[in-house]
């Protein structure tokens, strides 16, 4: 087995859907020994010398601007569960490596990615479009794996030469475990692994053992496989009160992400989501955004949800937010148009649904079908045409007249420019009585020397033939 761990360094900072190219220093803080620690900051903080594990008050000393955001465990882990659906475009065996890790099993996906080296760039560069840090670790065991993640450790071509040169006060154990074997002169795992065993249980008791035993693969370690949820929803409490729209877009922006990545990992695509707002006072407000066609793309999704953004009105501050989309369909791959990519038809579908987004949905409108035998009434002009019938089976031309041309009768045949022939049985049209427009007619198909197509109706009452419409 060959298992790919990835750490998250600043997920409890990502989680807050803060704007990473922000020039605004904001850390997150974490309560430890009734102190408050920075767990994470970000680029700003960093350059003012703020770093992870600084007492909040000697970070403030340092920046009296700084924007402190207290540590948010269920946004982390909504966060990371979205993101192990989008592992799940790489393996089907996903796992959670709480509080800040997966562990992705790739042995039996390198064949399909043609090798490590480009299933690796792809994890990477996905990570890197959803805006999130990432360190990467390669190993038999997942236990080993994540350690070279959290460490940052690329391993060399013997993973276990690695982790016996691994040292031992990175690894994530208990503060007090770790001063212990300091004061032994332990320094790598090595030199721990090496050690009589039954000394090492009297000593610090069998549970290091195990961890030993799992890491270099002498004992099973069984992971619990990420069970994806049937459909999206994404809870943001924010840190800051948002009373701007235009704040607001961006916040829904890093939501969007969230559901792109969401659906790809699972091969879905969405046609309706609904954002929901909860305002200063316990006031609710929804904005529900059609996309027109299925889709799981980030910048087609924001650009209609930035349409209906602009006529949107915010009644209060808006202090949390939740992004759900209930409705999801397959979505494994688009068809390709015989004479070209289809993306004329996709640009058409974005269109429709960014004027809808922004005029209204009254305010946009389109050809479609009516369930009426009669010619004329066939048609209407409607803004969806998911919403209306199917058009009738028979045979209809391309081009409809808007008004039938009464035709002259040459030979016993009716004429138009040339004399019409019939090339078809007739189609008996007797409808609209009860709207007092009743019709009977028996419709042909009809054509002539120069080769042009006709259809032509004689009226059931007098005989009379008139032109409707022509064949392309």
């Amino acid at each position: 087995m060959l298992w790919l761990a990835l750490h998250l360094p600043a997920l409890p900072l990502e989680a807050l859907s803060l704007d990473p190219t922000s020039a605004e220093a904001w850390v997150v803080v974490d309560r430890h020994n009734r102190q408050e620690h920075v767990l994470v900051a970000n680029r700003a903080a960093q350059a003012l010398g703020i770093q992870s594990g600084l007492r909040r008050s000697a970070a403030l000393a340092l920046a009296a601007n700084l924007q402190v955001a207290k540590r948010q465990p269920a946004q982390e882990t909504a966060l990371l569960g979205n993101l192990a659906n989008w592992a799940m475009q790489f393996t089907p065996t996903v796992c959670l490596d709480p509080p800040t890790g997966l562990l992705l099993e790739i042995e039996g996906c390198l064949g399909y990615f043609k090798g490590l080296p480009r299933l690796l760039g792809l994890v990477v560069d996905g990570l890197q479009v959803l805006e999130i840090q990432v360190q990467h670790g390669l190993a038999s065991t997942p236990l080993a794996a994540s350690w070279f993640a959290q460490q940052g450790v690329i391993p060399a071509t013997d993973w276990r030469q690695t982790l016996m040169q691994l040292p031992l006060a990175q690894l994530p154990w208990p503060p007090r475990l770790l001063q212990q074997l300091h004061d032994l002169g332990l320094r790598q795992f090595g030199e721990l692994a090496g050690l009589p065993r039954s000394g090492m249980g009297l000593r610090f008791g069998t549970e290091l053992l195990g961890l030993l035993d799992k890491a270099m693969g002498n004992e099973p370690d069984p992971r619990q496989p990420f069970v994806p949820a049937a459909c999206f929803e994404r809870y943001l409490e924010l840190s800051w009160h948002i009373e701007q729209v235009e704040a607001l877009g961006f916040v829904m922006r890093r939501l969007l992400l969230e559901l792109a990545a969401f659906l790809h990992g699972r091969g879905l695509g969405v046609q309706h989501v609904v954002f929901r707002l909860a305002h200063e006072g316990g006031g609710q407000s929804e904005l529900p955004i059609g996309f027109g066609k299925l889709t799981r793309s980030t910048g087609d999704m924001f650009a209609i949800t930035r349409e209906r953004l602009a006529g949107f009105r915010l009644t209060a501050p808006v202090h949390a937010l939740v992004l759900k989309a209930e409705t999801l369909h397959r979505l494994d791959a688009e068809a390709i148009g015989l004479f070209g990519d289809g993306q004329t038809q996709a640009d058409l579908d974005l269109l429709h649904a960014r004027l809808s987004a922004r005029l209204g949905e009254a305010a946009v409108r389109q050809l479609a079908c009516v369930a009426d035998h009669r010619p004329e009434r066939a048609w209407c002009m409607a803004s969806d045409s998911a919403t209306v019938p199917a058009p009738l089976p028979a045979t209809r031309p391309g081009w409809l007249l808007a008004k039938p041309i009464a035709l002259a009768i040459r030979n016993g045949q009716p004429w138009h420019g040339e004399l019409l022939t019939l090339l078809s049985p007739a189609e008996r049209i007797e409808s609209g009585w009860w709207e007092g427009e009743s019709v009977a007619r028996d419709y042909f198909q009809a054509g002539g020397p120069s080769g042009r197509r006709y259809w032509i109706y004689r009226q059931r009452i007098d005989g009379a033939w008139f032109l409707h419409g022509l064949f392309a």
